[in-house]
């Protein structure tokens, strides 16, 4: 598993790190370090964001068991994009008043995460699998049913970890690791630049 992330302290000072988990000798002290060395204290708050993945998030508890950690807004709009797209691309082959009942749970189901309500984002899920269930189905309905049954999959083994994202925008507070994705692609043109 490849890490990348950056660490930014209150006064908005940044620091990247990258290492693949299972490579390096000895990830929990590299990422340690990463964060000592702009100043944090043992003990100190931290917060963590991250796309989900169980391995990191055991990695930043053992870091900082007293730590918030958040699911990135990030993460679950992408995986959202790619299922609006695959309804979408159904429009050949599925009833438009069909689509339009699934176009509306996803507008919904999108809302009850942004204000951090889970348990209306599991139940659409469900509903949502239920209209998407049947006998003899198409491909692309049966691509979009395993879509989504893996988002509700994701979305129940985060829900602790979903905030209300709408109120922490509202105080200025970070919802997304948008800022280390920007780092994946600055890391890897510093190393292209390097390999020229």
């Amino acid at each position: 598993m490849r890490i990348v992330g950056k660490s930014i302290t209150a006064a908005g000072e940044g620091r990247y790190l990258a290492l693949v988990h299972n490579y390096d000798e000895k990830p929990k002290r590299r990422l340690y370090e990463s964060l000592r060395s702009p100043g944090l204290e043992s003990g100190q708050p931290v917060t963590f964001f991250s796309d989900g993945e169980d391995t990191l998030r055991q990695l930043q508890m053992y870091l900082s068991p007293q730590s918030e950690h958040i699911l990135d807004w990030f993460h679950i709009t992408m995986k959202l994009t790619v299922i609006n797209q695959m309804r979408k691309s159904s429009v050949s082959t599925e009833p438009a008043a069909w689509l339009g009942e699934v176009e509306k749970d996803l507008e919904s189901l999108k809302w009850h995460l942004w204000n951090g309500n889970v348990d209306p984002v599991l139940q659409l899920v469900d509903g949502l699998k239920t209209i998407l269930d049947g006998d003899d189905i198409s491909q692309e309905r049966q691509k979009l049913l395993r879509t989504i049954r893996e988002f509700g999959n994701y979305i129940a083994a985060n829900q602790a970890y979903i905030p209300d994202y709408g109120d922490r925008y509202r105080n200025g507070e970070r919802i997304t690791t948008a800022f280390a994705e920007s780092a994946v692609n600055q890391l890897v043109s510093r190393r292209m630049v390097k390999q020229q």
